[in-house]
């Protein structure tokens, strides 16, 4: 499906906003223009008749291609908002989700001043960027298996300017040390069973950050055994219909673990916390 149609040499962004309205995309369509044109999306409502460079429209249309296609616009523009910091994404990282905004808020609920935390599974660095930015006194060391998710972490902590430790490390394999707080959102998609993936997210995000042995949970399995007698909190992130299969796992590993699920904004099961 064309955005754009024969004689668009005068195409407004509103033109270009009601031909994305129809076809489902204006919030990817809007965000991506914001980016291209280095404008605000309230420009867009002020003004929906400023007329797009027609210098810009192949690559309007090239994007919109992607966009229909389910690219992330995130993909597109190279950057997404996580706790109201940008960060730089690519290929390598799985986009940022809002819910995964409200496990920052978990950490700093339960985290005393000056905590040890280690993040497992950084990807684009954003939960420890977040937790940083917004507690300074803690220390932070955050993890990745992926080479080039560390990468991505590396531009956004320097670009923050911020102190924290990045290793490569499969889980807990490479990690040395007592904290007090580990945080993980590891791949919980199932092989399976437990596989509520999008097309869209199967397609363009990297399955090593999206899947979790035959059940999703797997890796939370194996980062358990690695953890005993390490932390005071554990917390993560799971699918909405993992809840008791995972509060079943983790008193397996620790039966004198206190377990406690949270709900995302839709009230669905999305995060655990056990305590020690």
């Amino acid at each position: 499906m064309p955005l754009l149609s024969g004689g668009f040499f005068f195409m407004t962004i509103a033109k270009l906003l009601q031909s994305a309205q129809k076809a489902g995309f204006r919030t990817e369509m809007e965000v991506y223009l914001a980016w291209l044109l280095e404008k605000s999306r309230l420009d867009f409502v002020r003004n929906g008749e400023f007329e797009v460079p027609i210098e810009k429209m192949a690559e309007i249309q090239k994007a919109w291609l992607k966009i229909l296609d389910g690219c992330p616009v995130a993909y597109l523009t190279g950057e997404k908002e996580f706790y109201g910091i940008p960060l730089f994404v690519n290929e390598n990282v799985l986009v940022p989700r809002p819910e995964t905004e409200l496990l920052v808020d978990h950490v700093k609920e339960i985290a005393s001043e000056g905590a040890r935390v280690l993040e497992i599974g950084t990807g684009s660095g954003a939960i420890s960027i977040a937790l940083k930015k917004t507690c300074p006194d803690f220390q932070i060391l955050a993890t990745d298996v992926s080479s080039e998710a560390l990468k991505v972490a590396r531009l956004n902590i320097d670009k923050y300017d911020l102190d924290i430790k990045l290793i490569e490390s499969d889980l807990l394999s490479n990690v040395e040390g007592d904290f007090d707080v580990l945080v993980a959102n590891l791949p919980y998609i199932g092989e399976l069973t437990n596989d509520f993936l999008a097309e869209n997210v199967r397609k363009y995000e990297p399955a090593l950050a999206l899947f979790g042995g035959d059940d999703g949970l797997r890796l939370y399995e194996k980062m358990f055994q690695q953890a005993r007698g390490r932390f005071k909190y554990i917390l993560g992130e799971i699918g909405f219909s993992q809840g008791k299969q995972v509060e079943d796992l983790c008193f397996s590993v620790f039966p004198e673990a206190k377990f406690e699920l949270r709900q995302d904004y839709s009230g669905l099961d999305r995060h655990f916390i056990l305590k020690f």
